[in-house]
């Protein structure tokens, strides 16, 4: 590969990179939504009340939801991963042209 190529195609790596550190920003920004949602909380703490007025223990299912409510949110934000290790291949597949640049121009 001839040097302008290998710098065309940094230049298109260096946009790619670029594009997918604005999407990981995204889809991160995209993700903490789940930290505003209440819903699960407020059904089983109107739920608690009922039981609490009328004497039933829920304790054990209630910690259940809660569990399961930290596991969804988990998982929610583990959805930026493959957006990440995508992000650092392009990183990854940029430096690494960078160097063979670098060698062919220094040390051919």
């Amino acid at each position: 590969m001839q040097i302008s190529e290998m710098k065309e195609k940094l230049t298109k790596l260096d946009k790619i990179k670029e594009d997918l550190g604005y999407l990981v920003g995204e889809v991160n920004e995209k993700t903490r939504e789940i930290k505003y949602l209440d819903m699960p909380s407020n059904i089983y703490m109107a739920i608690e009340t009922m039981a609490e007025d009328n004497g039933v223990d829920i304790s054990y299912e209630v910690d259940k939801v809660r569990e399961k409510v930290n596991e969804l949110e988990s998982a929610i934000y583990a959805l930026v991963d493959p957006f990440e290790d995508k992000a650092r291949d392009a990183v990854n597949s940029h430096d690494e042209l960078e160097c063979d640049i670098y060698d062919k121009v220094h040390c051919a």
